[in-house]
């Protein structure tokens, strides 16, 4: 799921839940057709083990364990990532975290030692691991445990002291809808005690699917996995030109189709888009210029589009270096008409481009095989 940091920790707001009878699991994480991870898990009431096999940007293998006391609570996580996918960095690091009350000693490798931070999370502290779905488990089992129509905890990284926030909503008897920090909503489908089923994406939330299954051969496709690794899944890139006498540049991340339908379902119709992925899409331009005839002073800017089946507008805002979930319609400078195209192929990863024509030029985003542009001209 893109926003989901490697690891970090989810405090619950609520009481942990009453007795655990002995259970173990198994998860297949994709996105569109891609395996992002595989999990394992053995759950009693003292502990819960795990080991997964992660493949983004390169391929770990993680084992960990949570031990808890007899009040339900964590007092112990330790995590172990074995790099074996040969790429870049140390073939192994380990991080622990002991709760006590409501904070914890966090222990993180930094570079070739590692540093003890004292974090503050509030009582009933749970761990949480990217892609770890045997951990989402203890909050949605505690969410139903708790009762109610919502249930709030927070989510702190390693050596942050800024928690997020993770919500669970219950949508009827056998589902809750999910707030990870910035990402979701994603809907869980949970049985009566709250065990993990599956998980989807809402709208174009990513389109994550976790699903739960019997019999996975872990070691084998572990195996398999280490030299497939599948990089950074919506990797940063740029594009610059010299249009209609300004210098113009866009700071973008390329989401790619992964066999997904992409607009009115990734990206949904009607609805305001971050044109891209991650961190909202960044326009510089040196001078002023012309954007679909509406003239647009030198500066920085982020854009967004609103795609609809009868048409699309470009909207450029104000506000810039936000995350591509928190668009505020209150910094809009100007909404403008895109020409939209049917291409004879498909694209398969995002791209944003500027094409100088003459005097002028084109700003062109193609995805799937849409093409919605804007003309650049000299103010």
């Amino acid at each position: 799921m893109n926003g989901i940091r490697t690891a970090v920790f989810i405090t619950a707001a609520l009481a942990a839940p009453g007795p655990v009878l002995a259970q173990s699991g198994e998860f297949v994480v994709r996105l569109g057709r891609d395996t992002l991870a595989i999990e394992q898990y053995t759950r009693t009431a003292d502990s819960l083990k795990g080991e997964q096999v992660t493949r983004s940007p390169r391929t770990v293998h993680r084992l960990f364990t949570a031990t808890f006391g007899p009040d339900g609570r964590v007092t112990r996580y330790e995590l172990v990532q074995h790099n074996v996918s040969g790429g870049p960095g140390p073939l192994e690091t380990r991080s622990t975290a002991e709760f006590m009350g409501d904070s914890a000693a966090v222990t993180v490798p930094r570079g070739d030692s590692t540093v003890t931070l004292r974090v503050k999370t509030g009582p009933g502290a749970l761990p949480y691991l990217g892609q770890s779905y045997a951990l989402v488990e203890e909050v949605t089992r505690r969410a139903r445990a708790a009762g109610g129509d919502r249930y709030t905890a927070s989510m702190l990284p390693p050596g942050d002291t800024e928690p997020l926030t993770v919500t669970a909503t219950a949508r009827g008897p056998d589902s809750l809808v999910l707030m990870l920090g910035n990402v979701g909503p994603l809907r869980a489908r949970v049985d009566d005690r709250g065990m993990l089923l599956g998980v989807s994406g809402i709208g174009g939330t990513a389109q994550v699917t976790v699903e739960r299954v019997e019999g996975l051969d872990f070691a084998a496709l572990g195996k398999s996995f280490a030299s497939r690794s599948l990089g950074t899944l919506s990797p940063p890139d740029s594009v610059r030109a010299s249009v209609a006498g300004a210098t113009i540049a866009v700071h973008y991340s390329r989401p790619a189709m992964r066999g997904r339908v992409i607009f009115g379902n990734v990206v949904p119709w009607n609805r305001v888009w971050r044109t891209g992925a991650n961190q909202a899409t960044l326009l510089e331009t040196s001078s002023d210029v012309k954007l679909a005839g509406t003239t647009l002073p030198a500066g920085k800017y982020s854009l967004w589009t609103l795609p609809s089946p009868t048409g699309w507008m470009l909207i450029v805002n104000r506000n810039t270096g936000q995350w591509g979930t928190e668009y505020d319609a209150q910094y809009d400078l100007v909404r403008l008409p895109m020409k939209v195209e049917r291409l004879a192929q498909p694209v398969e990863q995002f791209t944003i481009a500027i094409e100088p024509r003459g005097k002028g030029g084109v700003l062109a985003l193609a995805w799937e095989r849409t093409r919605a542009s804007v003309s650049l001209a000299q103010p």
